[in-house]
């Protein structure tokens, strides 16, 4: 056999590596490395009570609030903050007035700022909080 013709022999395999080799790389290197998914988990606060900011007379509100928490672990992480949660959302709810909470406004308000304040509490713990959800409200 001629050079040129070792020569073709021999780089013929090592280019189909090459080739290969970049090919896996370009289509298979980030499969690996995946982030797994989160996952959701509603968290039910139920009959929660406080007394409302109001000056002229006593009122009083009666929730229970579902969160819909996500991250790695949220049922785990979720149960280990319960009361940090709790005691977010009942500072957050007597800071509101009686009259305030009758519009829709104010009911979105709160839950705004329910969902502001849980973030914060559940930020710690890398989870976060998509949803609040009213599921009982009763006011006097």
């Amino acid at each position: 056999m001629r050079r040129s013709g070792k020569i073709i022999v021999l780089l013929v395999p090592i280019i189909a590596l090459a080739a290969g080799g970049g090919a896996w790389f370009f289509f298979l290197r980030g499969r690996h490395h995946a982030t797994p998914p989160e996952k959701s988990f509603a968290l039910a606060l139920t009959e929660l009570t406080v007394n409302l900011a109001d000056t002229d007379r006593p009122h009083h509100l009666s929730a229970s609030v579902t969160l819909a928490i996500k991250g790695a672990e949220p049922e785990k992480a979720a149960t280990e903050c319960d009361a940090q949660m709790k005691d977010a959302v009942l500072m957050v709810m007597s800071q509101h007035r009686y009259d305030e909470l009758l519009t829709t406004e104010g009911k979105q308000a709160l839950r705004e700022q329910i969902l502001t304040e849980v973030g914060k509490v559940l930020a710690e713990r890398k989870l976060t909080v998509d949803d609040v959800l009213f599921t009982a409200f009763l006011m006097d």
